[in-house]
């Protein structure tokens, strides 16, 4: 019973727990526990073994936190879900990759929708998933010089870790292709579909698939369904 942790004061308001041998499923797991239990919370964020909370109130939880992650059930039926994500492989970096790696696009491309990736959290955009799984044949660290502009929705990866871009900014990622759904919605709650522990399988789509799942996606009032199956 329980999860083995060490607390990190961040500041005042600001508590790191570090979590020995923990997935992302249990970490995602264990950051809906602590929301459900602990009305004072205002804000939990988790990724790579680490769960950081934000509470006006910390002093007064702090034992409380204890104990309850010391007693916490880790066994829970899992919710997790895999999720099939079209992809057209028209990315910025597909020619670089594929030269990089002394490779056919087409071998890059299988390669990309052979692999399984497992979401690990979010963070540097909202939005912005981290999934683990990148096949070293695959892998390439970020680029040297970062673009300006990234469009929506692409489809990159860097340094182990695949992401989807929830809309367009500057980023450094390997760009391979552009998927017609949006994992970010800032007027949903929860914002976002996907969550820590999921699955992704990514398929090819060409620019006509596109545009017709884009106008599905558009449509559709049950974005679970749609992903939840190759289209």
């Amino acid at each position: 019973m329980g999860f083995k942790v060490r607390f990190h004061r961040i500041s005042p308001e600001v508590l790191s727990i570090e979590f020995e041998e923990t997935s992302a499923a249990e970490l995602s797991y264990v950051a809906e526990q602590l929301e459900s239990r602990f009305s004072s919370i205002q804000d939990v964020v988790f990724l790579n073994g680490v769960i950081t909370l934000f509470s006006t109130e910390l002093n007064q939880i702090l034992d409380e936190l204890s104990s309850f992650l010391d007693s916490v059930d880790e066994t829970y039926e899992s919710s997790f879900r895999t999720w099939y994500i079209p992809t057209w492989y028209n990315g910025l970096d597909l020619q670089f990759i594929a030269e990089k790696k002394r490779m056919s696009i087409d071998q890059i491309k299988e390669i990309h929708q052979k692999g399984e990736y497992t979401v690990e959290g979010y963070g540097f955009l909202p939005g912005f998933f981290y999934a683990s799984g990148v096949p070293e044949s695959l892998d390439l660290p970020r680029r040297s010089s970062p673009r300006a502009r990234v469009p929506a929705q692409s489809v990159a990866f860097a340094a182990g870790q695949m992401a989807i871009y929830p809309f367009e900014t500057s980023g450094g990622w390997n760009i391979l292709g552009t998927t017609p759904y949006q994992f970010f919605d800032p007027n949903k709650n929860p914002p976002v579909i996907v969550k820590a522990g999921d699955r992704l399988r990514f398929y090819e789509i060409d620019e006509s698939h596109f545009e017709a799942l884009q106008l599905i996606w558009e449509t559709s009032s049950d974005h679970e369904k749609i992903l939840s199956h190759v289209c």
